[in-house]
């Protein structure tokens, strides 16, 4: 037994003296030979920067990298690219300005070859785009704000509030990555309040601000021992353990609801719920089932359907077909997204404090008033069955069309 430990042990040594060898071997020697410059350079001018690009030597194989040194407002930055490109891009600039952008070739020893310089003006940057599209309009207990990105930039939108002093203080701050972006804060009382906006993006760039005044409409929580089970034909009406969908609006957010599995019948499945009353909805909360995180049968995709009157009657062709939905006003295609984007299965605490707090749902102004809440769900993290914890609901059941 000892032998062949100390055979295994010398076999390892002279693989490790090996490998030692070769990785020698390929490294680049040191020296302070610069190498050649660029050539070709050009710059094209971007909403907020530029793309700069440029032909490599072809008679030298000891490079690292392209670095391009510029001034922006007094600050002297670097931006960098692989070899393995044939550009750079220069990004994050908050104005229209001239810009002189100076390129490097360096080489494995930091030695770096004669400069080659531009100039170029960037376009309007992105954050002013954006914050020209902003419009700000009432809601229900709040304001809504709708927005063009066309670029698709991470932008921070923060929300300001009049104290009882006069002063706009800051309420609530946003992210988003939206190119259709609309988000509704909410929160404030019916009473004409003053409102005001700021955007940031993640280079440091600040908008301007743009303030209004504005009365949001009244909302309360409607009040969830008026719901009911409908149960219409072609519905998912099945419960698993004696769970059934009434246990979706008990207001105990860890019971769930839980239908049978595995389903007889492929998405979509359909579930109806009359709330009792007539009222304009403005908002919806959905909990999935907490410790099964973005997975198993929590929703992912679904459509929300309203109507005041359900047409009992009707023949099982009707519901199960597409005739209902004319009688019905959609109110949503919506979806239950993970903010992270990562894996099933792989949840940041950014992902799981997002699912514990709800799921929240606008539902547009111009919708009417209904009594009856269809939902097609349209897939779930898993396929099988579905649950949920609970549904909360928020409108105005004294509206007056």
């Amino acid at each position: 037994m000892k032998r062949i430990i100390k055979i295994t042990f010398a076999a390892w040594i002279l693989v490790m003296m090996a490998s030692c060898s070769e990785l020698e071997f390929v490294q680049p020697p040191v020296d302070n030979v610069p190498p050649p410059p660029l050539s070709n350079v050009q710059v094209e001018s971007l909403p907020g920067g530029a793309r700069v690009t440029y032909d490599l030597p072809n008679t030298d194989k000891d490079i690292l990298y392209v670095k391009g040194e510029y001034t922006f407002q007094g600050i002297k930055k670097t931006v960098r690219s692989s070899v393995y490109n044939n550009f750079l891009t220069v990004e994050g600039l908050g104005s229209v300005e001239p810009i002189d952008i100076t390129l490097y070739l360096v080489d494995h020893s930091e030695n770096v070859s004669t400069p080659v310089s531009k100039s170029f003006i960037p376009g309007t940057p992105p954050l002013e785009t954006i914050f020209e599209s902003v419009n700000m309009m009432a809601d229900f207990g709040g304001i809504t704000i709708k927005w063009q990105n066309v670029l698709g930039i991470e932008i921070g939108i923060t929300v300001f509030v009049e104290d009882s002093t006069g002063v706009l203080r800051e309420s609530q701050t946003v992210y988003s990555l939206q190119r259709q972006g609309e988000l509704s804060f909410t929160g404030y009382d019916p009473v004409e309040q003053h409102f005001a906006i700021k955007l940031t993006d993640k280079w440091g760039n600040e908008s301007g601000t743009k303030e209004v005044k504005l009365t949001p409409m009244f909302e309360k929580m409607l009040d969830k021992t008026k719901f009911l089970e409908v149960g219409l034909p072609g519905d998912n009406t099945t419960n698993n353990n004696s769970r059934p969908l009434r246990l979706a609006w008990d207001n105990n957010y860890t019971n769930i609801w839980h239908t049978a599995y595995p389903s007889a019948t492929p998405f979509p499945h359909y579930i109806t719920i009359d709330l009792g009353m007539i009222a304009k909805i403005s908002r919806m909360r959905l909990f999935a089932r907490s410790g099964t995180y973005y997975a198993n049968f929590n929703w992912r995709t679904f459509e929300a359907w309203g109507a005041k009157e359900c047409k009992p009657g009707m023949s099982e062709d009707y519901w199960n077909g597409e005739a209902w939905k004319t009688d019905w006003e959609m109110l949503g295609d919506y979806e239950f997204v993970k903010p992270s984007g990562s894996p099933v299965g792989i949840n940041t605490a950014e992902d799981i404090a997002f699912q514990n707090a709800g799921f929240l749902f606008s539902v547009p102004l111009e919708t009417q008033t209904y009594r009856y809440l269809r939902f097609i769900i349209k897939s779930c993290w898993a396929d099988g069955g579905m649950h949920m914890a609970e549904f909360d609901f928020w409108g105005d059941d004294g509206f007056s069309e």
